[in-house]
């Protein structure tokens, strides 16, 4: 069967095109992703966002049939919208019904962020302005001043992979401030994973991305070693002597 070291359970909005192929690059071997589809519009309104926390249950008990080890929320603004409290009844609504643990890209975001001890961060997102100010009240929530946030300011979330990693790579360097500690690029439909590396060595600071901060926590969950050396600091740190018995001990005091 595949999956032998691990099934992901990953749960996507209808309109995502790349957290998918994300996942699928960086799963190493014995690994499997297995996806279902959150339905939903276009736009990344409130309704919409907030119609995706009832929907999820519907894509959670198809993708419960796999059997997985980890669920992956996988939404950025739809996991940070309604707040921390919002967050975490996701997290336990789907684990409730698949079976498995289950994490989600704004509380990998958060956790991240918080592993690293970063108190002040700049943000890339292709957000607009409503969603941008909930995602900094969901990390000043979680201790975290958001410096400087930089967006593409796109309502169409079907449009926001059309966003090259060129122009991603540029946004980040374009507001990147001396006071930010590290930096944080939201929404898993953003193809941020492949520059990572290079943002890392030009800024010289920490770059994470949703989608890496998600399969981050997936990773642990699982307490697998991805051995993932190029997508960012974070996803290397899995492959530390002992990061994986510090990640168990961590999710079971969780």
């Amino acid at each position: 069967m595949y999956g032998w070291r691990g099934r992901i359970g990953l749960l996507v909005p209808s309109i995502n095109t790349t957290m998918e192929s994300e996942f699928w690059r960086i799963a190493p071997p014995g690994v499997s992703v297995h996806t279902a589809r959150i339905s939903g519009g276009r736009e990344g309104t409130p309704e919409t966002l907030r119609h995706m926390e009832d929907s999820s249950k519907v894509a959670a008990a198809d993708v419960a049939m796999i059997e997985p080890d980890v669920v992956v929320y996988g939404c950025t603004s739809g996991s940070f919208f309604e707040g921390p409290t919002w967050n975490k009844k996701i997290s336990e609504q789907l684990s409730a019904i698949t079976k498995a643990p289950t994490v989600t890209t704004a509380g990998g975001m958060a956790a991240c962020l918080m592993a690293g001890g970063f108190k002040k961060v700049d943000v890339v997102t292709p957000y607009v302005e409503l969603t941008n100010e909930r995602l900094k009240h969901f990390l000043k929530a979680h201790g975290i001043n958001v410096v400087k946030l930089g967006t593409f300011d796109m309502l169409d979330m079907f449009d926001h992979a059309k966003i090259q990693p060129e122009e991603i790579y540029r946004k980040v360097k374009e507001i990147t401030t001396p006071k930010s500690e590290a930096v944080f690029v939201a929404c898993t439909q953003l193809r941020a994973l492949e520059v990572l590396d290079q943002l890392e060595r030009d800024l010289g600071k920490p770059v994470y991305s949703a989608v890496q901060a998600s399969a981050w926590q997936a990773f642990e969950a699982m307490n697998v070693d991805p051995q993932i050396m190029n997508c960012g600091s974070l996803l290397r740190k899995l492959s530390e002597p002992g990061a994986q018995k510090k990640a168990g001990k961590k999710l079971r005091s969780a």
